[in-house]
């Protein structure tokens, strides 16, 4: 496949489309609809009333008390992206895709999945629409996710499942693209990764930039100041939301988990911590990479942080010291989901489980004024089965 880097540099060295002109083209197109949409009045405001009245935003940002308490130190604050429609925060980027989509007369959406939330969203809203919807997930994935899988086809999506020797979604990806440049323009790409070829970081982090202003309202008007911001970073869509609005505020200490595995058998994701710059994904951002370049198979319990490669914003930010990345493993994550469930009856993605994890640590050794918000990218429906491993004796 041929590769041209795109000139659209928005994180330093980072990002850009690296692609084949077919495909080139196709994503040139998707860039003009996208800034054309932004700057339609119309179109904004549509998108913002299917937030409202059908997903299900603004959502709360929950003071956990409980659990602060058992902690000692400093409060802790968890925004409740599991409540939106779906369970997930994937709606919010379903809405807009599909939205989008139909502004630009597409009649089928293709996309690909892992964990089944982002196929759930978009299968919702495409029903909702009237739109197709062409989903593609691994065999492996589509095994471990059977109830998500029922759930899309019963909502009217075609699922294809994809031979893969590994979990995670770059096979699944790869036959998405292909469909879509065939049926261009009747198809529309939609993903939830981050680490995709220009326009879609620059989507994404904006679509879900919502969830970091809403928490800087919300914590404004309970008159608290945020000292620190939580995420899970797989591919790191949900992070670059939350994160984006707090970047230029110096008082804020912003933090990204990355899933750090199963530490004893060195199997884990920490693309930012042991991986290397490389393009992937059809950009250009921080990869794990084994000693003779190839891609290394990414792990962790929470399947929809086992990814090879991270969006460019956290290569840039990591880069520049702007966000902190730091590691929580499989049995601590684990942990954490029982601890939240236990004081403060939430059950959690494991996705999310890495990042209240890391806040149960930093909680004590802070002073008791301080505010620590951490973001619940999902619902624990689907991972309830997997709070428990051998290595949790």
């Amino acid at each position: 496949m041929a590769h041209e880097p795109s000139d659209v540099r928005q994180w330093g060295s980072y990002g850009g489309r690296y692609v084949s002109q077919l495909m080139w083209s196709a994503l040139e197109e998707l860039a003009r609809s996208y800034d054309d949409a932004l700057a339609d009045p119309e179109f904004v405001e549509l998108y913002r009333g299917w937030l409202e009245f059908r997903v299900g935003r603004p959502t709360p940002l929950s003071r956990l008390g409980r659990l602060s308490a058992e902690l000692g130190g400093a409060t802790l604050w968890a925004k409740r992206e599991d409540l939106l429609q779906g369970g997930s925060f994937c709606t919010s980027l379903a809405v807009f895709q599909a939205l989008l989509a139909r502004r630009c007369g597409a009649k089928v959406l293709v996309a690909e999945t892992s964990t089944g939330d982002f196929g759930l969203a978009l299968a919702s809203i495409a029903a909702a629409l009237g739109l197709e919807l062409e989903l593609f997930i691994s065999r492996e994935d589509a095994h471990h996710e059977p109830a998500r899988i029922e759930a899309i086809t019963s909502l009217g999506a075609r699922v294809e499942i994809v031979d893969a020797s590994t979990r995670g979604r770059k096979a699944a990806r790869a036959h998405a693209w292909r469909r879509w440049i065939e049926q261009h323009p009747r198809a529309f790409y939609c993903t939830s990764l981050l680490s995709s070829p220009d326009p879609f970081p620059r989507m994404i982090e904006h679509v879900l930039a919502v969830i970091g202003r809403e928490t800087a309202a919300a914590m404004h008007a309970r008159r608290c100041d945020v000292d620190y911001m939580i995420a899970p970073v797989g591919s790191g869509g949900f992070a670059a939301g939350m994160f984006s609005p707090f970047l230029s505020h110096e008082d804020v200490q912003l933090v990204g988990v990355l899933a750090g595995g199963e530490p004893q058998a060195a199997r884990n994701s920490t693309t930012l911590i042991t991986g290397s710059v490389g393009v992937f994904h059809g950009t250009k951002t921080m990869v794990l990479h084994d000693a003779d370049g190839n891609i290394t198979t990414p792990y962790s319990v929470a399947s929809g942080l086992a990814v090879a490669a991270v969006g460019p914003q956290h290569a840039h930010w990591a880069r520049m010291g702007e966000v902190i990345y730091v590691s929580i493993n499989d049995r601590e994550a684990r942990a954490a989901a029982r601890s939240l469930a236990k004081h403060e009856g939430i059950l959690v993605s494991l996705e999310a489980a890495h990042a209240v994890s890391y806040a149960m640590k930093l909680l004590p050794t802070l002073p008791a004024d301080a505010n620590v918000v951490v973001g619940l990218t999902g619902a624990g429906d689907r991972d309830i089965t997997r709070y428990s491993g051998v290595d949790d004796e």
